[in-house]
Parts: C-alpha cells; structure tokens; sequence
C-alpha cells in the first residue's frame, strides 16, 4: 500500500490509543484535562505513524503496539508545551487554539508537559515486548529526547537566535537534533520492535536523519509563502528558495540511499517507507 493509504488506515487507531491510554493517567482532573488538551489537539501523527510503517515493513502487525509508537507523540506533545511557553517562544496559539499556557496557565502547561514526558517512558514498558526491546526503546528515546537530541537542538537555537548569523551546518546541527533526532527515533524504534540488526537500525536512523532535515527545510518553506517576514534562522534565507529545494532534494537521495542498503541488507522490499519520502512532492515538483 502507499503511505497515504497507510495513514488512513492507522491514523485514526493511533489517535483512539491516546486518547483512550491518557483517560487513565492520572485522578487530577485539571492535569489530565490539560494533558488531554494538548495530546489530542489535532496533528498529523507523523512519529508514530513512522514507527508503525517500520512494523509493517517488517512483517509485523502494527496494531499490536500502538501505545508503544505513541510513546513518541508524548515526548513530541510535550516538547510543543514547553517550546510554546513565554520563556521560550511566547506563542499564543497551536493549531488554531490557545496553548497550553494561555488555557491553564503557565504553572499547569508545564506539569502537563512533564506529566507527558514521564508517560512516554511508561508506554514503553509493555508486555507486547520483551524485556531487551523495552530497554533498548527506551534507551534510544531517552537519548532521541534529551541533551544529545532534542533538548540540544532545542538548546543550541536558543543561543543561534542571538547570532547575527548562522551558517548553513550549523543550522543542520540545530535541526539535527530538535526536529531530526524524534524522527530517527521513529525509524529506529519500528527496528528494534522487529529485531532488526544493529547494522540496519543505524540506516534506519540515517535515514530519519536524512527525513527529518527534508522535513525541516519544508516546514521552512512552507512559513515563507505564509508570510514575507526574513527569518534569518531558515534554508531559504541561508540558500534562496531554489537553494533550500535543492538542499531538500540532496536529503532525500540520502535517504534513498540508506533506504536501498536497508533492502539489501534485509533481502524486504521497502515500498512503503520509500513512499513515505512522498510526502516532499509538493516541494521538489514547484
């Protein structure tokens, strides 16, 4: 099936597995309002989704570990909170809603993200797996989430935001880890589920690796046709439109080419997640 094809069949599940395993997080109501608030406000399920591809591929049923590829939805969700919040980005409205803060209030928005943060883990510990994937999981998602990964992307574009210019590596150092590290995750965490080598789970986070800057470069130029304002932290002011696309277009035959040593390596045909990097057409084709 094609990716599209794969999303309508499993989004919806995915979003049924939220919204059912968080009724049970806690009695507070106001923090699992909050929680709930944030989780189930919409989104594309992209991470999961890419985990549960993975699974697919691989031969395994993905609706056996819906709650474990939502793990990281949480830590995703969570990072949202807390990237929204006046000491960060001071936004007021995610997907056409008030933030977190701006419903509950700064002190609830950052319990409810926490709270999230620690469920993640806690999703993946589940009998669906064996003791050595739990640990591996949540090992990677640990490193994927923290200094090494997201934080630390999130980190080093706080302290670019006070540059007066930023080259071009280090702004694919900043990405690498706060969009590209969750998206290799993804990849490697559908690896590891199906007992993949450690040969294949390292092309499967290259080629996450590879999606997730695509996806940043697309988020980039998808904000300057919103709008006329330069940010001067994005590929198109860096390389001009036609620089980013070709920047994007660079990644994906990256990940093409991990996605063909995946295929030999693994003697599986890897259409489905070939297809994923359809998700770029709208940008390479104008």
């Amino acid at each position: 099936m094609s990716f599209n094809e794969f999303i309508k069949q499993y989004q919806a599940l995915v979003e049924q597995n939220i919204e059912h395993n968080l009724g049970t997080s806690t009695d507070n109501n106001t923090l699992i309002q909050s929680m709930r608030y944030a989780a189930l406000n919409g989104g594309k399920r992209l991470r999961p989704l890419l985990t549960l591809a993975v699974i697919e591929t691989f031969g395994k049923d993905p609706k056996q570990y819906l709650k474990v590829a939502n793990a990281v939805e949480l830590i995703h969700t969570y990072s949202i909170i807390h990237d929204d919040l006046p000491a960060m980005d001071d936004d007021d409205l995610r997907r056409g809603q008030p933030t977190v803060h701006r419903q509950y209030g700064e002190d609830v928005a950052i319990l409810a993200g926490d709270a999230l943060q620690a469920t993640a883990f806690e999703w993946l510990i589940n009998p669906v797996l064996t003791s050595l994937q739990q640990v591996k999981l949540v090992h990677n998602l640990a490193q994927a989430a923290g200094a090494y990964g997201m934080v630390g992307g999130q980190f080093a574009d706080m302290e670019a935001t006070n540059k007066p210019d930023i080259s071009v590596n280090e702004l694919a150092k900043v990405h690498r880890g706060k969009t590209g590290a969750l998206l290799a995750y993804s990849f490697v965490a559908g690896g590891i589920i199906t007992d993949l080598s450690s040969e294949v789970q390292t092309e499967l986070a290259e080629f996450g690796l590879a999606f997730g800057l695509a996806f940043q470069i697309k988020d980039d130029l998808l904000d300057l046709k919103q709008d006329d304002t330069e940010n001067k932290q994005s590929y198109p002011y860096l390389l001009g439109i036609d620089g980013a696309k070709n920047k994007l277009i660079k990644q994906l035959k990256q990940a093409q080419d991990s996605l063909k040593k995946i295929q030999v390596a693994t003697n599986h045909e890897t259409e489905l997640l070939n297809d994923c990097l359809h998700y770029f057409d709208d940008m390479v084709e104008n």
